[in-house]
């Protein structure tokens, strides 16, 4: 003798539904937790490339100090290598102190580094010089 229940038929097209419309939710709610953690990542990266601008920019103004002494900074904005741009301005304060200031851009962000250089003349009266001391640190947004 065969029992049946009531009720019992067709349970398993509701239930299969029920576990694909779980498994579609799950899915969903890693792939937007991807995106947003992918979009997190591109904006770090935008930022520190910001900042490497500004330490290239510093970079070169060391270098350009030491070639000449009165160097006096970009006219104007100068593009870097890896897509931002920068601008430094360098004030003379006394014969061997130089106070700058550097900004650094890439994309949305900006950046501003400030700071004081020593400087030391190679000879008497000469244009070359080298650099003793350098303080410098980073300021938020321009």
């Amino acid at each position: 003798m065969k029992k049946t229940v009531r009720g019992e038929d067709g349970f398993i097209l509701p239930l299969v539904l029920v576990v694909i419309a779980l498994l579609a939710g799950g899915v969903a709610y890693i792939l937007t937790q991807g995106m947003a953690e992918l979009q997190a990542n591109t904006l770090n990266q935008d930022y520190q490339l910001c900042i490497l601008t500004g330490k290239n920019a510093m970079a070169i103004l060391q270098a350009e100090l030491e070639d000449d002494v009165n160097y006096s900074g970009t006219n104007g904005r100068v593009a870097d290598e890896n897509g931002g741009t920068y601008q430094i301005r360098v004030f003379k304060t006394s014969e061997s102190l130089r106070y700058v200031e550097v900004e650094s851009d890439y994309k949305t962000y900006q950046k501003k580094f400030t700071g004081e250089i020593e400087l030391k003349a190679k000879e008497a009266g000469a244009l070359k010089g080298s650099i003793v001391k350098f303080n410098w640190k980073m300021l938020g947004a321009v």
